[in-house]
């Protein structure tokens, strides 16, 4: 029992370790999912154990799914082909991954304009195929002088958005340059994929480019305009998209406690967090942000293959 003034920690339940009465209300508390795709699908190049067979499970059970995706380093072809490789129906309107978020956005604006982005060259081609003009770089080294760096970094070019996502080439030359054009005070800041980290291999997390968007933006006191996950952007949008009535009949699954519980929260779904992939047990548990907390988790979506069976035994 806690103390006087202190807080109940949220708890989150395996799903199965529910009792059949338990599982069935939570199978007819959702019509449709929203799922993470790297650390529930797949863990960086290895196709998780029975993660399709559990989609596929729940599909059959009438439950509608879309993929909800920060990585955007993938083509769409080829995660069309990662898909049919594991018998999971692949609809690219159910699709939603960053450049697609953020030429909708653009588009939802009327934007025109210059972009200055920094993004790797799926995203660039993104934005050109939708039809905007764009510069990036420079990609070089510089000589180690004022008058040097001065050459590349001041530009009369028209720059009215700058736009950053994942990017393996990025330098402080880039970030001095995308400062130095959202000083034109119409220039607006959008991030698209929003990670603090980004799982790179076991135990090894590496910088996102949420990080280096939050340099610019407290350098620049721009607004930061938000469509990866967890953005409140980003959630406006799939709540319009989707035509999202009764949030709660939602349930958001992933493997990140900020990115895909804190966004499902956001968004008013249930959520359900995967143990396959970025977060461990000890490190949910250690979660003390109720927004961060799932509502449920799993060892990996392999978990409903057993939970599906197990309901259809209790009503035998």
């Amino acid at each position: 029992m806690a103390n006087k003034g202190e807080t109940t920690r949220k708890t989150s339940r395996h799903i199965l370790k529910l009792n059949a009465k338990e599982k069935r209300e939570f199978l007819n508390s959702f019509d449709r999912i929203f799922s993470d795709v790297d650390g529930v699908v797949w863990a960086r190049d290895e196709y998780i154990p029975r993660a399709a067979e559990g989609f596929k499970a729940l599909a059959d059970a009438g439950k509608k799914f879309s993929f909800v995706t920060n990585n955007g380093v993938r083509t769409m072809s080829d995660y069309a082909q990662r898909f049919k490789e594991l018998g999971i129906e692949f609809n690219a309107s159910e699709f939603v991954y960053p450049a697609k978020s953020v030429v909708q956005y653009l588009d939802s604006i009327h934007f025109k304009g210059l972009i200055y982005v920094m993004a790797t060259d799926n995203f660039k081609n993104s934005l050109r195929e939708a039809g905007y003009e764009f510069i990036f770089g420079p990609l070089k080294i510089i000589k180690e002088t004022y008058s040097e760096l001065a050459k590349h970094i001041f530009s009369d070019e028209p720059v009215r958005a700058v736009i950053l996502d994942v990017d393996f080439n990025m330098s402080s030359l880039n970030l001095i340059r995308a400062h130095l054009f959202l000083r034109h005070p119409d220039c607006i800041l959008i991030l698209g994929a929003s990670d603090k980290f980004l799982p790179f291999a076991k135990g090894v997390d590496i910088i996102g480019p949420c990080s280096f968007a939050q340099i610019i933006a407290d350098s620049s006191k721009k607004r930061l305009i938000t469509l990866g996950k967890p953005g409140k952007e980003l959630a406006e949008m799939l709540l319009k998209n989707f035509g999202i009535e009764e949030r709660k009949r939602v349930l958001m699954i992933g493997d990140m406690l900020e990115q895909d519980v804190g966004f499902g929260s956001q968004c008013g779904f249930q959520t359900l967090l995967v143990l396959s992939g970025g977060c461990n047990l000890e490190k949910m548990l250690a979660e003390t942000d109720p927004v961060h907390i799932p509502d449920y988790y799993a060892d990996s979506m392999g978990d409903f293959i057993e939970f599906l069976k197990d309901l259809k035994k209790a009503e035998v």
